[in-house]
Formats: C-alpha cells, structure tokens, sequence
C-alpha cells in the first residue's frame, strides 16, 4: 500500500487554549519542527512510488511556526499537494497571498461556533468575527490572483459537542460566506471527565445500532422528509437494537474501519517520530463510559534514524492487524482492567497498540 497522505505536525504549539484540546492536558514538552527536519523529510519522500499529499496539522497551529511559509513553499517545490488546518487567527494578508501564490490545494478552518458568543465559549483566546474577516479576505485574494474556483479549496471543521450541537444548521450559511464548499463534522473527543459531560454519543458508543449483524433485525428505510410527522419515528428507530441502513447503504460501514490505514495516511510528530495515526501522536487521556483511557504514543521510528519509506514499510503488519480489526469492542463495553490502556485487550493475541478503544474507528470521530 502506498502512502497517500501524510499529516506533518511542524508544531506542538497552539495561540488558543480550546475547551477541547489534549493540548489542555498533555504531559510532555512541546515543540516547533526543526526546519532541517522537514527539508530531511522532503528528501525522503523522493524515495516513495508517489509522493504524498502534505497535511500541515498535529495539535498546534501551524501558521505559529516561524518557517511555515518556507516549509510550504519547499513542499510545493518538491512536487507534493499541501494542506493545513488553522485556527485561522494569524491568517493575514500577506500569509493569505502567500498561501495562495504558493498554490496550496486546500485550507481546513476550525471554526466550533456560528455565534461570538458560542465560538468564544469554546475556542478560548479568539473571536470570531476576527477569523471570518481573514478568512473572506483569503477568499478575495484568490479570487484576485487565480479566479473563484482555483485552490486553495476552503472547509471548516466543527467539533460538535452539547454547547454548540444548536450552531450546525447555520454552519451551511457560514461557509457560503467565506467561500468554504465542504464542512466536516465531527464528535468530541474528551480528555477531561468535565468534558465527557458535553458528548453527542451517549446512546451511540453504548450499543451497536449502526453495525450490521447477522445477529441482529436490520432495517433498511427509504429516503423520507425529516419533520413533526418522522422525527419521533425515526429516533425511535435509531434508539432500538436494529441495525440501521439507508437505501441499503449500511450506515455501519465504517465500524471497525480505520480511513488511516485503509486510505494509506499517517502522522508525523514534530519532532520526527512517525505514528500510524492522529491519536497516538501524543500520549494522552480519553474519558469513556466515564473511565479513563490512556493512549500512549506509538511509533515506527524517527525519520533522523532511519528513512521514511523503510519506516512506512515496517508498519505494513500493524496496517494489516487493524484492517482485519481482531480487537476486542473496547469502545462499547469499557468493563475490564485492560481498558485502562491501550495496549492490550481481551483478545490476547493483538500485539500493542491495540485499537479496539478507538473513537476514530467506530465512526464517533473524523479527521478533516
């Protein structure tokens, strides 16, 4: 399998202080990606059958770093498609222009609010009204230099969680005015048991109503209005022990399914470890079914030690073990000691990491 995407967390750091963030609870030092680290890496994509896109993210605000526009700049000179997530706070004029004469493909805005009142509630350190400005005037920029349908492509990122779940009907009118044409929304991961509290998945992360099972009644509904005369009906319906389906579309497709692996992405910390995905990045704490999990860092190795594509190569038997997904269904039961960890389980045959306790792979969270 080839590596399609790789995100490269050029930093550790972040100008905001989000309700959400594992930065609020990391145990470890942060830091700014060497800029001879990066320009190593580029070298080493070379090595690759294609180069792979370069998503400019991690857990701090990439447009922080001091060489971001000539770690982009280099990437553009090396061939490979760039895109960053942002915070969107420091974006402007001439990081605007630059952006978009260095032909960056797509910008992911983080914004979890439509509202000042409810996007300053949670993205501590911002105001919104500030990052719609940068992000129209990113918009008119491109429009000047390139024309209205060239890149970069713009979309938002909204982390949906009890305070904000009211906002998303009003995300569609949000996007059209900064220029976005795509919106990814996505659950809460909590690090905090305060945070556990402000979940959408209570029901959801409890039983298994979106997974097909030959043990189980499936139905399969058609589409239908969504009003007064269907929503009590249809939560019922969703509410119930029946697997769910859509024109027979299993909405349970993606239970088990981690897009890391089987889209062939991975993660690069900052300071040059490579992970096999986002959330073992960093060692961090979950909270589920009110217990705490601890996902410690995992990694191939460090691309100073030894190149990437022999790296990449030597996850090829942890890509394997979680496509066949042999884990046990830690997410929903959360009832023994091994749950505390993530590297070991039930099944005792999984080598560590294990990721049957992964939010991402049950379709709870996404990556934009």
């Amino acid at each position: 399998m080839d590596l399609t995407k790789l995100y490269v967390e050029i930093t550790s750091r972040c100008n905001l202080a989000c309700r959400m963030c594992m930065l609020n609870t990391l145990d470890e030092p942060t830091g700014l990606m060497p800029e001879e680290t990066f320009y190593t890496l580029l070298d080493q994509l070379a090595g690759l059958p294609r180069m792979p896109v370069l998503h400019l993210a991690g857990y701090g605000e990439p447009t922080s770093h001091p060489a971001f526009l000539r770690m982009v700049r280099a990437a553009r000179a090396a061939g490979a498609e760039v895109e960053f997530t942002t915070n969107g706070t420091l974006l402007d004029e001439p990081l605007a222009r630059a952006v978009v004469e260095a032909g960056v493909r797509r910008v992911v805005v983080s914004i979890d609010g439509v509202r000042p009142e409810s996007y300053a509630d949670i993205r501590l350190g911002s105001k919104l009204p500030e990052v719609l400005a940068n992000m129209r005037r990113l918009r008119r920029i491109k429009i000047q230099l390139k024309g209205r349908s060239a890149d970069p492509q713009v979309a938002i990122a909204f982390v949906a969680m009890k305070r904000n779940v009211d906002d998303i009907p009003q995300l569609s009118r949000l996007a059209a005015s900064i220029g976005a044409t795509a919106i990814i929304v996505s659950n809460l991961v909590p690090h905090t048991p305060e945070m556990e509290q402000e979940i959408l998945y209570e029901r959801s992360i409890a039983t298994r109503h979106y997974t097909s099972s030959d043990a189980r009644i499936n139905i399969s509904l058609p589409k239908m209005d969504v009003g007064a005369a269907t929503v009590p009906a249809l939560a019922s319906v969703f509410q119930s022990r029946m697997s769910v389906s859509l024109l027979d579309a299993d909405l349970g497709a993606r239970d088990e399914y981690c897009r890391f692996v089987h889209d062939g992405y991975a993660a690069l910390r900052w300071d040059g470890e490579l992970s096999p995905c986002l959330d073992m990045l960093h060692t961090h704490t979950e909270y589920i079914h009110g217990r705490p999990r601890v996902v410690h860092h995992h990694s191939a190795g460090n691309i100073s030690q030894t190149p990437l594509p022999t790296l990449w190569a030597d996850m090829a038997t942890f890509r394997q073990d979680v496509i066949d997904f042999n884990y046990s269904g830690c997410v929903f039961c959360a009832g023994c000691h091994r749950f505390a960890e993530n590297r070991e389980d039930c099944t005792e045959i999984a080598d560590a990491p294990v990721c049957g306790g992964c939010l991402w792979a049950q379709g709870l969270v996404q990556c934009p």
